[in-house]
């Protein structure tokens, strides 16, 4: 890869590490104080406090693989694997659509009036910032290629 692939590389470190302190405290909510995340419920949502912890632990360690293939992908394309390119660019476009869609959702959630704001406008604000770290990397990755597609 190029000069520039260090950027790419960057950012998939800056978000695999995001990823893993994410699945890292969702694990731990879920463990230690679930009734945490079950009081945000609405009052007639009929799950235990329990079952709701179990559901932040299952996504905190699928959240936290997810920023481990960030690092491995960020690892294979230091290491120039012949495959890293074509998995850093399927990984960034879902990544940056998936950050649009939870994005453009946390907006709707402040309109609609079905969540407070002061927890969304950080969300979207965040998000954003993914889209365009993500877009980054895949443009950064595409543009590096030593062959014509």
């Amino acid at each position: 890869m190029r000069r520039r692939s260090w950027l790419a590389r960057a950012i998939l470190i800056l978000g695999g590490i995001l990823l893993i302190l994410a699945g890292a405290a969702a694990v731990t909510v879920g463990l230690v104080n679930p009734g945490l995340i079950s009081s945000q419920l609405p009052p007639d949502a009929e799950i235990d406090a329990p079952a709701v912890g179990g559901a932040a632990v299952a996504l905190g360690i699928a959240t936290a693989m997810l920023g481990v293939v960030h690092l491995g992908t960020a690892l294979a394309l230091r290491m120039e694997v012949g495959f890293a390119s074509t998995g850093a660019v399927v990984l960034t476009s879902t990544m940056a659509v998936l950050s649009l869609g939870f994005a453009v959702a946390a907006i709707v959630s402040i309109a609609s009036g079905a969540a407070p704001a002061i927890y969304m406008v950080p969300a979207s604000v965040g998000l954003a910032a993914a889209v365009i770290g993500y877009a980054v990397v895949t443009l950064v990755v595409i543009g590096a290629r030593k062959e014509p597609i």
